[in-house]
Parts: C-alpha cells; structure tokens; sequence
C-alpha cells in the first residue's frame, strides 16, 4: 500500500537512539530563477559628494523535495525504561529493543508531496548618501536605505497562515470558544499573499571620521541593518491541506503502545485535501504554521575606532563594536501545554474521553474513543504539535573590544594581526524550554568566543646576496641560501560554549528540557588531557523530575569545549632556472606543531558517556610540498 502512495519508493529510515540509523528520508529536485535591475548616481557638489540607487529583484522558487516518502520510524528509550517509565537515566532503556517491540515516537509522519510549489516574490530597494567633506580633518557620511520583501505568492494559491485568534467552526461538548484555524490564500475573498506588506523599512546611517593629528584618526558608525525576511519566496514549504500527510501515532500518553510498526497507519494514508476543509482542516493532526504578521529581522550597529600611524611603517588601532539584533527567527511551539498544569503530574497522560471522537473531520490523535487529558488542556485542543513554526521576535547581544596591528613590509617583516574579546548572548537561536517565557532561554550564543587572536606573518630570510647575511655570495651558494621566505597564520580562540541536555519529561508536549543545576560550576581547572573522561563536574547537572523544567541555562558560559591553538607554517623559495622561467619551491606544514583541539564532551546527562570527550577535533599534522612553474 505504501509504495503505491508514495511519491517515491524509499527505503524508510530507521533510527534507534544509540545505534546507527538506516535508510533515507530525502529527496530533492528543485531550481530557482533571480531577475535583476539596477541603477546608481553620483554627483560631486561643492564639499557634497551625493550618491542615490536602486535596486530591485523578481525571485522565483521551484521546489521539489520529498520528506519521509516511506514512512520515517524512530525509537527511543522511552517505552523499555523501568521500573518507572516517566524517569530516565543513563541505565534504562534501550533504542534497539524499543525497536524489537515495535513501539516507536509518536508523530513520524508519512509524507506525499511535502515541498511541490512555485512560488514568486519580489525584493526592492533604494538609498540616498551624502559623504559631506565639513572641514579638512572632518567628515561625516549621511545615509538612508529602505528595503521590502514583498509577500510571497504561489502560482497555484498553495498557501495558508495560521490565525490563532479566529473563531473555530467546530462545536465540541466541553470544549466552548474554541479558537485558531488555517486561513487559506486565494479563495473566500482572502489575498494571495502569504504575509502582510511591510513597508516601514527605513535604515539610517550615520558616521564621521576626524583626523585629530597628521598621524592620528578617529572614526565611528551608526547603522541600522534588516535582514532576508520570511516573507520571501526562497524556504517555502508545502502547507498542510496540500500535502499528503498520515502520523504514526504510536501513543496517546507515552506510556501506552497504541499502534505498533507492525501496523503503524490502521486508519488508511492521508491524501491531500487543498483548502476544501477551510477552518475545519488538521483537526488532530500537526502541522508547521506561518504567521501572517511575521516581522522583518533588523539590528543595530555601532562602532568607534581610533586610528594610529607609529615609527617603522607600523599601524595600530582599538575598537569598539556593538549589535544588536532585533526580531530575529526563532522556532516556536505555540500549543505547547501551560506550564501551571504541571502541578497535575500523571494526571496529564491519563486517557479520558475524547469529545472530538466520531465528528466527520477528526483524525490522526482524535480519531480515537481516547485521548490524553493534557490533549485538551492545550490552547488549541484540536490540533496536534504546531511544530517548529517560524517566527520572529528572537533577539541578540554583541559587544566586542578589537585590537589590530599592521606593519608594512620593511626589513623582510610583514604582519598583520587582531585580537577581538567579545561576548554574545541571544535567545531564540535553539529550541526554547518553555514557549511562555522564552526570554529565560537568554544565554551565551552557541558562536560566542570571549577570545580570539589570529596573527599572519611574512619574513624573508636574511641570507644570500644583497642581505645582512652572506651578502657577497654569488652562484650555486647564493642559489642554496637565498631567497626563502617563511609564512605563518597562528590562531589562537576560546572553545566554544557548551548546552547540557536532558530527556524530555515535563509533559508540556514542549520541544525540550533543560538539565538541572545544583547552584555550582561545574568547571574543572586542569589541563585538557587530564579530564578527557570527565571534562566537567558530572555531579552538578542531574536529570529533572518527571513533569518539571530544569534549572541549567541553555548553555553554560564556564563549560567550554576545548579552544584552537594552530600554527599553519610554509617555506618557499623562487629559483632562476633560465632567464624567463623561475620555479617556486614550497613546503607547507598545515597546524605545524601538531597540537591537538578535542572535539566536545558528551552533554547528555542521560547517556552513560557523560562528560566524556571522545574524539580529535582538528586534523594533525599535514606536510606538503609543492613546485610552480612562473613565465
């Protein structure tokens, strides 16, 4: 039955937490055209020099991509770990065996049509500048650029938003006021944009450069920035009601086996429907929402330089740069549970009565006589998981102090290097704990790096003729020790941060669960060869109780994975082989010394490698060696 429905016949994936998976679960074949015009003016006035464009783009995204085309079936340890199956460690359960008795995740899904859409969008813009020369030691440069993403329209009219404020069609004993339903584009007088028009956004700049002595310049810059927003045609997705979608609802309650792999869809496989259903569509079913009012990404930028010319052909300068990052993407889960009914605990996976049972357009998880109490304590009792919808209102912090040194070439010696300490924090960049406080996911970003110093050098040997060191040598000694050059990029940065996770037991149906934390760090000051089987203090991080959150920040900003120090070296030589051919000798030793960078430790408070690091992050040494030919 199934290869007759899928789009393409797969092998279906299979994946046991633990082991290795099998199977596919991809398959893509898409295209895309970008038409593009342009135009620019320049014009010199008096101390103005005034600069105005335009830019403006037609995207077209064709997309075919198949998602799970056989059936995707995975196991965790949550159905073979006792004597309690509400709590989890690192010694119970097993993926494999969960496997063998057939009992799986629930919300798989089986998918026909998952990406199979033309859609079309348009990207405009324009600006003004005036870099205006006020006096001979200072100028200030004026801007201001608008831009829009228009919203994007599919040539068929295959696109919905999710309105979580309309009133729902259906009348559910118990369940009174029900609210939220798709809107679907193109039919019953709706537009055929996906999104609203944004046409606020306007993005001033300002900066100025003052040359304070002969030797010295101070500059500084204001800017606001916006971003790709989502209401572009590139990253649409097929929404539901044009795709084929049947779940494998393997539980109600995650206790209970209720449909087994042996015969994972017993209700038949899900056709497409279009917008035939209106309101009254994925009743009981997931499905990934778009939200109409979705903002545009921008940040603000500032910096503030001073600029200063030393003795020896030598440039030295210290920064400050700020961003921040405003209406950024994040993933939201908006029918998570609230969590004041935690206190229910258990209560919250008993099977009652399901009110939508026997209603002509229920299925997937309210097809059945049953349902899970906490099903309809959600704030959107009649849909599945809104799974990973794409929102914004994500934000970001950066401040960084950046210090450069620059020396032009003279006596054989060039460099060039930087030292940045920084700090980011975000929240919005990974999955929130809890969809009703998403600013307490706010932590160190998973790119932060307080340190970094990278520093690139040339140096010409002094030796052979014409240098300090045997100056007078002539022919085949001259040939043997002159010319060479050593070149070297060295790198040195902080590891980067590490997040400490833990099974999901809160009930919520929230996508995640922090560890917990006992109040104490859990850094260990040794070296990092000492503590490859215990990177950190294990003892401060435990798994929650069932039905709570855990305590630890999503990443920790004292446990860092292990930092890069890499030294990157190469020698080269030109030779006069006859008047107009020189060859090039090479030999170049990528991270030099061999220095080691461990890769992560183990962050699963669960998994009984805890801690662990067990594997080499950087390649070791590599030597090569080279020869060219220049005419």
């Amino acid at each position: 039955m199934i290869d007759s429905y899928s789009d393409q016949v797969m092998f279906p994936r299979f994946e046991a937490a633990g082991y290795a998976s099998l199977g596919n679960r991809d398959h893509r074949r898409s295209t895309s055209n970008t038409f593009s015009a342009a135009s620019s003016l320049a014009r010199t006035q008096g101390t103005h020099t005034l600069k105005f464009g335009f830019e403006g783009r037609m995207f077209r995204s064709n997309t075919r991509e198949l998602r799970s085309p056989s059936g995707e079936f995975r196991f965790n340890t949550a159905f073979t770990q006792g004597p309690n199956p509400l709590t989890a460690s690192s010694t119970a359960g097993n993926g494999l065996a969960s496997l063998l008795l057939g009992t799986g995740i629930s919300g798989d899904r089986l998918m026909t049509q998952y990406k199979d859409e033309a859609a079309q969008s348009f990207y405009l813009a324009g600006y003004a500048q005036d870099d205006w020369r006020v006096a001979s030691k200072l100028t200030l440069n004026l801007g201001l650029r608008w831009d829009m993403d228009t919203p994007r329209t599919e040539r068929f009219d295959h696109l919905n938003y999710f309105d979580p404020d309309v009133r729902s069609p259906l009348v559910i004993p118990g369940l009174a006021n029900l609210r939220g339903g798709l809107i679907y584009q193109g039919v019953d007088g709706n537009s055929r944009h996906q999104y609203y028009w944004d046409w606020h956004n306007f993005a001033p700049r300002v900066g100025f450069a003052y040359q304070a002595t002969p030797r010295t310049v101070l500059r500084a810059g204001y800017a606001h920035v916006y971003a790709a927003s989502f209401k572009g045609a590139s990253g649409t997705d097929t929404p539901y009601g044009f795709r084929g979608e049947t779940p494998w609802i393997s539980t109600l309650d995650g206790i209970t086996p209720l449909n087994l792999l042996s015969n994972p869809y017993p209700t038949g496989l899900g056709v497409p429907k279009g917008s035939s259903e209106g309101l009254l569509s994925a009743v009981g079913f997931d499905f990934r929402p778009k939200f109409k009012d979705d903002k545009v990404p921008w940040a603000q930028q500032w910096n503030v330089t001073l600029q200063r010319e030393l003795p020896g052909q030598f440039m030295f300068e210290v920064g400050y740069v700020g961003t921040r990052g405003r209406e950024l993407a994040l993933e939201r889960y908006p029918n998570q549970l609230d969590p004041q009914y935690m206190a229910l605990g258990s209560q919250l996976n008993q099977l009652v009565a399901n009110p939508f049972y026997r209603h002509p357009n229920a299925g997937g998880i309210l097809a059945g006589p049953q349902v899970a109490r906490r099903q309809l304590l959600r704030p959107f009792p009649q849909f599945g998981e809104l799974v990973g919808a794409r929102d914004t209102g994500g934000r970001s912090w950066y401040n960084g102090l950046v210090i450069s040194a620059k020396k032009r070439l003279a006596r054989g010696l060039q460099f060039e290097g930087s030292y940045a300490w920084s700090k980011t924090l975000d929240f919005g960049e990974d999955t929130v704990q809890n969809e009703y406080d998403k600013v307490a996911s706010r932590a160190v970003a998973q790119t932060d790096i307080p340190h970094r110093f990278v520093v690139s050098y040339i140096y010409e040997l002094p030796f052979g003729h014409g240098r300090p060191w045997g100056n007078t040598a002539l022919g085949v000694a001259n040939w043997l020790i002159g010319g060479w050059q050593v070149n070297g990029i060295t790198t040195f940065q902080s590891g980067l941060p590490l997040a400490i996770t833990a099974n999901n037991t809160a009930g919520l149906f929230n996508p995640r669960t922090s560890a917990n934390n006992s109040g104490q760090s859990g850094k260990l000051s040794v070296r990092a060869q000492d503590r490859l089987t215990k990177w950190f203090d294990t003892s401060v991080f435990t798994q929650p109780a069932a039905f709570t959150f855990g305590t630890a920040g999503a990443r920790i900003n004292d446990l860092r994975a292990h930092g890069a120090r890499n030294f990157d070296l190469s020698l080269c030589k030109e030779f006069q082989a006859i008047e107009k051919l020189k060859v090039q000798f090479r030999m170049e030793a990528l991270n030099a010394f061999n220095t080691v960078q461990f890769s992560g430790p183990n962050t699963s408070v669960t998994s009984s490698s805890f801690g662990r690091v067990s594997a080499q992050a950087n390649a070791p040494r590599q030597v090569q060696f080279g020869l060219k030919l220049l005419w």
